[in-house]
């Protein structure tokens, strides 16, 4: 498990520290610079994943995210020359002042440690842009991996592949499936009944039909409707929130313990009481072995967080906030603590407040 990021002259960052816990969660104004510290280890994954570290080198161009030029990731207010990254008690520091025969990677310098369980930990990465519902979705051709893709867009396609095995998270399919757990003495949980279960605590009444079309190497899923006769909705014809939620119930039941998983704005087209639920699954999934990293700026998977932690006891600081604001030249960071009855150890400037703001001007 991650523990710190810290950044030096990275980005908009001179200088920043980041906690990190079993489930961390990362929220501030927009373009405050909170999406660069999820960034930073996105780099530190594809450079690894790509053959880049071993070769003393950092891919500003990858699998993962895409920075651009050299340029676009040295802080405008550095004083030096160095550019560091330390991930726990691992250092990544590349010295700008050298040569560079390729503008789009960090040359570090020797020796960096890349031992760290983060580099070789199974990892899902959902980024904030997700494909939005489609007729039919393309398939993982890597049959060796679980991959529901950085948009979403393999997530139906292994949930189609691996519905009739064991979720790779019995911890967290036995939580989502209390009651077949408790009567199957001791059987696993298969994934597909698992994810039916979280989608429909998120959205009561959740249905969904599983198509193949091997000679296309395509999928496709329905969503079945009650009445007189029963239909079969496209993905198309219905709201964005039931497509861009269900790869991240996915990937969280195909993360194992021990892995990874990071997403951005997971509240993206949701009722405010499914992003409550949501939170309280992705709670549920960092108690069951897997970091949970999100990026949000939803005061309801904050307090959808929050209301877990009370009520099923969880222990103090295991989830931390990392509240980040800009004051002039300085991007601030905040680390907040979710105490086990629910409150907070700390608040920031703007942290989550607009609600009781608004409510102020009409009362």
């Amino acid at each position: 498990m991650i523990s710190s990021l810290q950044l030096n002259n990275f980005k908009c960052f001179k200088s920043a520290e980041f906690r990190l816990s079993p489930l961390t969660v990362f929220c501030g104004a927009n373009s405050a610079g909170k999406s660069t510290a999820i960034q930073t280890l996105l780099l530190l994954k594809q450079s690894h994943k790509n053959g880049s570290l071993s070769r003393q080198k950092l891919s500003l161009v990858g699998e993962y995210f895409s920075f651009g030029h050299v340029t676009d990731v040295v802080s405008h207010y550095a004083e030096t020359e160095e550019i560091k990254i330390v991930l726990d008690t691992h250092e990544f520091v590349s010295n700008l002042h050298h040569d560079r025969s390729d503008d789009y990677s960090l040359e570090l310098e020797s020796p960096n440690s890349s031992d760290h369980d983060f580099f070789t930990a199974d990892f899902h990465y959902l980024s904030a842009y997700r494909l939005c519902p489609q007729n039919s979705y393309d398939v993982n051709c890597d049959t060796s991996k679980i991959d529901v893709g950085i948009y979403g867009q393999f997530a139906i396609g292994e949930l189609l592949r691996l519905r009739q095995q064991p979720a790779p998270n019995q911890r967290l399919a036995k939580k989502i499936c209390p009651h077949l757990s408790e009567s199957a003495d001791g059987k696993q949980v298969k994934l597909e009944i698992a994810f039916r279960e979280a989608m429909k605590k998120i959205t009561p009444g959740f249905e969904i039909n599983l198509n193949d079309h091997k000679n296309l190497d395509k999928v496709s899923n329905t969503f079945p409707t009650g009445g007189k006769t029963i239909n079969e909705v496209r993905p198309v014809n219905t709201g964005f929130g039931i497509s861009y939620v269900l790869p991240i119930v996915v990937a969280m039941l195909c993360t194992p313990e021990g892995g990874y998983l990071v997403i951005e704005n997971p509240e993206v087209h949701l009722h405010p009481a499914a992003q409550s639920m949501l939170a309280e699954l992705l709670t549920m999934a960092s108690t069951c072995g897997i970091q949970v990293i999100i990026e949000t700026h939803s005061d309801h998977i904050v307090n959808g967080i929050r209301a877990h932690v009370k009520e099923n006891g969880i222990a103090n600081d295991f989830v931390t906030v990392n509240s980040v604001r800009a004051d002039k030249h300085e991007r601030i960071v905040t680390k907040i603590f979710v105490h086990n009855d629910g409150g907070l150890s700390d608040m920031d400037v703007g942290f989550f407040d607009q609600a009781e703001k608004d409510l102020i001007r009409l009362f």
